[in-house]
């Protein structure tokens, strides 16, 4: 049997705040956006158990379909590849975590976000020749990056759950 001051307590204990469905949405979509970034991530960083032998059996191919991969060494091109590919799986999980809390409504969240995000695009910058380099690719996606950083922060005032163990739950 329950006491009315139990009651009260466990009532204002179960009660969270309201999480408003433009945030819901814009969660989920980056719940879906990591996601497929660190599949993609994870299958380039594959690109790092590669040997020799095994790049060569398809260069040829790939400098058929890219010339200008023609003057590059093929090993150091997929190691700089693998690296990249690296740095951008920590980074998204990075941003990952950053979504999961503003999920809960931790402002904190957002501020990893952020700065995961903006990161992510700047990885791939110092990989190949700088004649042979286009900047659109990440042009566009830092514009997305912002667009989304944009959103959140429009919703920054929605997170404001103050808690100290995020990723430990305490027993007490």
């Amino acid at each position: 049997m329950e006491t009315p001051a139990n009651s009260q307590f466990s009532d204002a204990m179960s009660t969270e705040p309201e999480r408003p469905q433009f945030l819901k949405i814009l969660c989920i979509l980056s719940f879906v956006g990591c996601g497929l970034m660190i599949l993609l991530y994870s299958i380039g960083s594959m690109s790092l158990g590669l040997n020799e032998q095994m790049i060569s059996s398809f260069w040829a191919k790939a400098i058929e379909s890219n010339p200008q991969l023609e003057d590059l060494d093929p090993v150091v091109f997929f190691h700089e590849f693998g690296m990249v590919c690296v740095y951008g799986l920590i980074a998204t999980i990075f941003s990952l975590i950053g979504v999961i809390m503003m999920w809960r409504l931790e402002k904190i969240g957002f501020f990893i976000y952020a700065i995961a995000e903006l990161s992510t695009n700047f990885f791939s910058m110092n990989m190949g020749n700088a004649q042979d380099k286009s900047y659109a690719g990440t042009i566009f996606a830092v514009i997305i990056d912002l667009v989304f950083i944009v959103l959140y922060f429009q919703n920054l005032k929605h997170m404001n759950k103050k808690n100290n163990n995020t990723f430990i739950q305490s027993g007490t």
